[in-house]
């Protein structure tokens, strides 16, 4: 079992980042942020056009498979990507998931484009 992390707002939280490689690509791309509560609700931080879609995918199959090689959907590959390495590497065991999502954009600005909209709700 994963360590959990307390979010000042939502109680302890699991952070995952949302790879999809793209029917016809040859690369996975971060596509999203995947929040899961502890009372088991899941949260998708990504662009609304691709929300429903890794929503879906997310939610019809099992954390195990999506941890593991992902799952074919629609097309389209789809695995998640633990985040405690990075939150402890970044000293954010602490952080709350706003915290957690403005660093993850801070950090890397290119690669987590689809936070901009949330970060900026933020400020």
């Amino acid at each position: 079992m994963q360590k959990k992390r307390k979010s000042k707002q939502q109680g302890l939280f699991h952070a995952y980042v949302i790879h999809v490689e793209h029917e016809h690509d040859f690369y996975y791309i971060p596509e999203g942020i995947c929040i899961i509560g502890e009372d088991f609700h899941y949260t998708i931080y990504s662009l609304d056009s691709l929300h429903n879609f890794l929503w879906a995918a997310i939610l019809k199959h099992s954390l195990g498979e999506l941890l593991g090689d992902g799952v074919l959907f629609r097309g389209a590959q789809v695995k998640l990507e633990d985040l405690m390495p990075f939150i402890v590497s970044h000293a954010l065991e602490d952080a709350s998931v706003e915290e957690l999502l403005a660093h993850l954009y801070q950090t890397d600005p290119n690669r987590n484009h689809f936070l901009a909209r949330q970060i900026e709700k933020r400020w």
